[in-house]
């Protein structure tokens, strides 16, 4: 047993719970584990509304099949032999399929395993509603599903899926464009990530529902017995082309030789891990910059709490988890104006943006906060009273609750 959100969820009893059924390929496999950590914390906050999830998550080396998060049950299905159960929790699935016709073999495998495994559970648990969460792989799984089945079906959207659908939109929207009509809602992260999907089909507005996920405030909070460091810079990222950490970096260079105090802490793995430790070196940042491993949702918000400015600098973000995290736990947040980040950061009010790739301009939000006490500690402020008021776990569990509710209803009568 594990709670992959780090809290203890229990069960509110209800005569007749409405039974869930979450498709996704990404959910945390042992405590601590980020890879989806924030479709457990949805999963949990539902049990109070009398739902009950079950969870279907592709399985992955040295697990169970079958395990419980709380009063959650997860079920892992197999598609390969340990050795070859490499699509999920890596964050490479689409390079992987469309790198190679093997890998587009394994993909159909991985596909077929988990529409099967999702027949088995709603048979057997009487599920009520299934809810995928991603396009890929997860709303493909749906989309078969909906050709045999009548439940209720509801669809999340969180960034990667987007991407993907407007970059193959010729192949890919004719393929999805038939599930829309079948589905009770389809809710999105952020009025980027709908924005995004309408530049596709305008006629999806109407469709499409913009609602956050719940944030864990009993996790990520301000600790009043935390020291904050008032030169550290905190970025937790992914080393990947999206996330832009070079550009972090070019920028950090930058502050360092204008606040020579000022030291930068990465958070993160990723294929272009290596090529910004070599920038790090080459730039003579080695005793400035530090590359942390990928950490626990508890420690990350202990680092939260400890640093100064937090920055998230990725563009085309679906919404920016890492800066409303950090305004929970009172850090001041730089962000730059792309995605769904421009949703989270109301410039100068709540935190400040900087243009998108433009190291430069970066620096200078950075270090305006680095200088100035005072705008830092007001824009802290007043940006964990914004993230408390959208984000906190109560209000969005409830609106989450009231869409299943609606669906399942309206299946009924």
């Amino acid at each position: 047993m594990f709670s992959g959100s780090g809290v203890n969820r229990k069960l509110t009893v209800m005569a007749d719970p409405i039974r869930v059924l979450l498709l996704t390929h990404n959910y945390p496999r042992y405590p601590g584990d980020p890879s989806g950590v924030f479709l457990s914390l949805l999963a949990g906050s539902l049990l109070p509304h009398g739902i009950k999830p079950h969870v279907l998550a592709p399985h992955d080396a040295g697990i169970a099949d079958r395990e419980r998060d709380g009063d959650i049950v997860v079920h892992r299905f197999r598609y390969a032999d340990d050795a070859h159960e490499t699509l999920a929790y890596r964050g490479n699935m689409h390079q992987m399929v469309l790198g190679s016709p093997g890998g587009a073999w394994r993909f159909r495998q991985f596909l077929s395993s988990f529409e099967k495994a999702a027949e088995t559970i709603i048979a057997e648990e009487r599920i009520d509603l299934v809810w995928a969460h991603w396009l890929v792989p997860a709303g493909i799984v749906l989309k078969r599903l909906s050709k045999h089945y009548r439940i209720p079906l509801l669809l999340s959207s969180h960034g990667t899926d987007i991407r993907l659908l407007s970059k193959y939109r010729l192949i890919a929207w004719p393929y999805f464009k038939p599930l829309v009509p079948r589905l009770a809602a389809w809710t999105v992260v952020s009025s980027f990530l709908k924005d995004q999907l309408t530049a596709i089909d305008s006629g999806l507005a109407s469709a499409l529902s913009v609602l956050s996920l719940p944030h864990d405030e009993r996790l990520f909070f301000s600790d009043k017995s935390v020291q904050r460091d008032p030169h550290l810079i905190v970025a937790v990222t992914r080393f990947t082309d999206q996330k832009r950490v070079d550009k972090l970096v070019s920028a950090f260079k930058i502050v360092h030789e204008a606040y020579p105090a000022a030291r930068l802490d990465l958070y993160g793995a990723g294929p272009l891990q290596a090529q910004v430790s070599d920038q790090i070196r080459n730039d003579d940042l080695t005793g400035a910059v530090r590359i942390n491993a990928p950490v626990a949702q508890s420690d990350l918000a202990r680092i939260y709490n400890i640093a100064a400015v937090v920055v998230l600098n990725s563009v085309n973000e679906g919404f920016g988890l890492a800066l409303s995290e950090a305004m929970l736990c009172g850090a001041a947040v730089v962000g730059v104006r792309s995605g769904g980040i421009i949703d989270i950061i109301t410039d100068g009010e709540t935190g400040l943006l900087a243009p998108p790739d433009n190291p430069a301009e970066l620096a200078d939000c950075i270090l305006r906060l680095l200088r100035d006490q005072s705008l830092r500690q007001r824009l802290a402020s007043a940006g964990q009273a914004s993230a408390m008021g959208r984000y906190a776990s109560g209000p969005l569990a409830a609106r989450y609750a009231e869409l299943v509710r609606k669906a399942v209803a309206s299946r009924r009568t």
